[in-house]
């Protein structure tokens, strides 16, 4: 986990009609996960007989095919488990990780760079390979790896079309029982426009998909 201190930033941007209007969010101090959840750690909470399934592939490799209620028993699980109250992070705090203290379209600039993220014709590594291991491109100023391109990221957030109406205090913009959750970050099957820090998609909230997977967040 890296410990980010908070504060104040832009989200959003005019690239995509789901990203407007930017506005002006604060972040209260928090804690995310330097990486997306492993095979290995999403195989402890299978072996627990807490999380729905066993998954296979390369320990080190971020886990996919997860649902966003697959991302919550895990959570659940780690929780309970280390008496901590993990969760899984708000769409302002994921944006908020992925930018690093930038403003730009990339963490790195505002024109893609080859190399920085796993993404489709954005590295030497084959878009049609299943993802590389965690860590395996550079992080971001704030530690972060991956926090655009490798695997989707689910959030905690409900789905909304745009940000008409968000909150401004960095939590989660949640409903009872929506059908929808946010994704973030693009995969290795997506292009470098799903890469920048306020893409943004969702999906079904039930439904496992091949690039999906999560990172976890915690509270002070």
């Amino acid at each position: 986990m890296n410990a980010l201190r908070g504060g104040s930033f832009n989200m959003g941007s005019n690239d995509d009609i789901t990203e407007r209007p930017t506005h002006q969010v604060t972040i209260k101090p928090f804690s995310i996960s330097k990486y997306p959840i492993t095979v290995r750690e999403w195989n402890q909470c299978s072996d627990a007989k807490a999380c729905a399934f066993a998954t296979t592939g390369k320990d080190d490799a971020p886990v996919t095919n997860v649902s966003w209620t697959d991302a919550k028993q895990f959570v659940a699980w780690l929780a309970a488990t280390t008496r901590k109250p993990y969760r899984l992070p708000s769409e302002a705090e994921w944006e908020y990780a992925a930018r690093g203290g930038t403003q730009t379209k990339y963490w790195w600039g505002d024109q893609m760079q080859t190399g920085m993220a796993n993404c489709k014709n954005c590295s030497e590594v084959a878009a049609a390979e299943p993802p590389v291991k965690v860590g395996s491109f550079k992080p971001n100023p704030f530690g972060l790896h991956d926090m655009g391109g490798g695997v989707d990221q689910w959030v905690e957030d409900c789905w909304h079309k745009n940000y008409q109406g968000a909150p401004s205090d960095g939590s989660p913009w949640v409903e009872a029982d929506c059908v929808a959750h946010v994704i973030r970050s693009g995969s290795w099957r997506n292009d470098a426009r799903y890469v920048r820090p306020a893409n943004r998609d969702s999906y079904d909230t039930n439904v496992r998909y091949p690039t999906h997977g999560f990172r976890v967040a915690l509270s002070p």
